[in-house]
C-alpha cells in the first residue's frame, strides 16, 4: 500500500500582513493631508463677509456699473473716498476730487500698503471715515478699472462716483 505523502506544513508569516496594514496606514495619512492641501488650494484673498468688499460688490455687479451711490458706504461714515485701480498713482484724483490734504495723505498710506498686491484684475477702495481712519480695501472685480492708471474719487458731499467703467 502506497501512503501518501506528507504535505509540507504551511509556516505562518505575520510580517506581511504588518506591512500591508503599515502601508495601507501610510496612505491614507498621506491622502488626508493631499485633500486638506488641495481644498485648501481654492480659498479666496478676498474677505466677502467684510461688509465694505459686499457693498463695493452690489455696486460692481450692478446693472449700471458705470455710477456708484456710495452714500451708505460704513453706514454713512466718511468723509473722502477713492476707487484706485491697477498701477494707478491717485495723487490726481485726490487733489481732482478736493479731498483734504490730511485725508489724502492718509489714504495715500494706505493705498501704499497694498499697492504691491493690486493684480491686473483688480481694485482698491480707500475711504477715510470722520474720526480720520482709513481702510484700504482690495476688490477682486477691477473690471470697473480696466484702464491702467484708474482713479476716482470724491468727498461725502458727492457720494456718487462715476467709474470708469472699462469694457
Amino acid at each position: 500500500m502506497n501512503a501518501p505523502a506528507p504535505s509540507p506544513k504551511k509556516k505562518n508569516y505575520p510580517i506581511p500582513w504588518i506591512a500591508t496594514y503599515f502601508l495601507m496606514a501610510l496612505v491614507l495619512i498621506a491622502g488626508s493631508f493631499v485633500i486638506v492641501w488641495y481644498l485648501g488650494q481654492f480659498s479666496s484673498d478676498f474677505d466677502y463677509d467684510d461688509a465694505d468688499v459686499a457693498f463695493v460688490e452690489k455696486i460692481v455687479l450692478s446693472p449700471t456699473p458705470e455710477r456708484g451711490d456710495f452714500s451708505a458706504l460704513n453706514g454713512g461714515d466718511w468723509q473722502a473716498l477713492c476707487l484706485v485701480g491697477w498701477q494707478a498713482t491717485p495723487k490726481q484724483a485726490f487733489k481732482s476730487a478736493g479731498i483734504p490734504e490730511k485725508a489724502a495723505e492718509a489714504m495715500l498710506r494706505a493705498y501704499r500698503t497694498v499697492a504691491e498686491q493690486i493684480k491686473q484684475s483688480e481694485f482698491v477702495l480707500l475711504y477715510a471715515d470722520r474720526a480720520g481712519n482709513v481702510r484700504a480695501v482690495r476688490h477682486p472685480h477691477g473690471f470697473a478699472f480696466a484702464g491702467e492708471g484708474a482713479a476716482a474719487c470724491t468727498g461725502a458731499s458727492n457720494p456718487v462716483v462715476s467709474l470708469p467703467v472699462g469694457r
